[in-house]
């Protein structure tokens, strides 16, 4: 199957279960991978026939800061959710976020959840 990928999408945001988190905000890396036929737009060079990722980006920053989530699995849910229902050429999408400031208590590189959800 043939994909889109969006990569470590940076986006400053606020969520989290602790109340400094939602106060605060922090830095969150988003990344997708949409999969969906790409032989038609390869063949007729027509973005219709695709999915436009400037529009994608725009979609997913406005999930990220409409509202505060607990969980960033729950973020990712609602971003499989707006992209499938939103983009019918969509046959199915992985969200990968990435919390790279989360508060720990110990030095790592960022905690990530990885969700694919399909059609």
């Amino acid at each position: 199957m043939d994909s889109i990928s969006i990569k470590d999408l940076e986006i400053y945001a606020y969520h989290g279960v602790n109340e400094e988190e939602k106060k605060l905000g922090q830095k969150f890396s988003i990344s997708l991978k949409m999969y969906v036929d790409l032989k038609k737009a390869g063949i007729s060079d027509d973005i219709s026939d695709t999915i436009n990722y400037a529009e994608v980006i725009q979609d997913i920053k406005s999930i990220c800061i409409s509202k505060s989530y607990n969980l960033i699995e729950t973020l990712a849910e609602e971003v499989a959710r707006y992209l499938l229902k939103k983009y019918r050429i969509i046959n199915s999408v992985k969200v990968e976020v990435k919390k790279p400031w989360a508060p720990v208590g110990c030095i790592l590189n960022y905690v990530c959840i990885s969700i694919h959800r399909e059609r």
